[in-house]
């Protein structure tokens, strides 16, 4: 009798749908006659991304997307909302997340103190990372990614760099879990290394 090793499984991801229907802008952003109607529009598909406390931390490329212009274009854009206060940016405001956090100022007198309820948590950045890997895999965006060696990773943060070397669905369930449990990145790439 010959036994015949079945093929493995194939996970098929499906692009999130976008369930974006509307967003939230400050008032001053319209009555403003020196704001471009563009402009206008950067600050929409940015607000659409915020919380309810005006953070996001979305890429100037995903905005430019959403709009069909370059990073470049959409950045320059951002700076002059910048410039009439009705956003700010923060460089490093998250360790683990490359690139600015922005919070769309709805009213000047409420200050980025006021809003730690609405501040966004490691276990929701965690969610979004993840849910970003899983996307530029649809999307094909991750080659670069998924040809980086584990040594490569040593200068990602510690969770990026652990679900970057993630690649099957029932791994990245595990990580969750012991995630949710306490254990450290690094405890995690341990358990899970001596558990397969």
């Amino acid at each position: 009798m010959r036994y015949i090793i079945p093929k493995q499984i194939e996970l098929k991801t499906t692009k999130n749908e976008d369930l974006r229907k509307f967003c939230v802008m400050p008032l001053r952003a319209f009555l403003n006659p020196k704001i471009s109607p563009y402009a206008l529009r950067v600050l929409g598909v940015l607000a659409s991304y915020c919380n309810r406390g005006g953070f996001s931390f979305v890429s100037l490329k995903k905005i430019g997307s959403d709009l069909g212009r370059t990073p470049q274009n959409v950045g320059k854009h951002l700076k002059k909302l910048e410039a009439f206060g009705i956003v700010e940016s923060y460089k490093n405001y998250f360790p683990m997340l490359k690139g600015n956090t922005r919070r769309i100022i709805f009213d000047e007198n409420i200050k980025r103190e006021d809003l730690k309820e609405h501040d966004l948590h490691n276990s929701e950045i965690t969610e979004i990372l993840h849910n970003t890997i899983l996307q530029n895999k649809v999307s094909g965006e991750d080659k670069k990614v998924q040809g980086v060696s584990q040594s490569d990773n040593m200068g990602i943060d510690d969770i990026a760099s652990l679900f970057l070397s993630i690649s099957k669905e029932h791994q990245l369930i595990e990580a969750e879990k012991l995630l949710a449990q306490g254990l450290t990145p690094g405890e995690v790439r341990i358990r899970m290394a001596l558990g397969s």
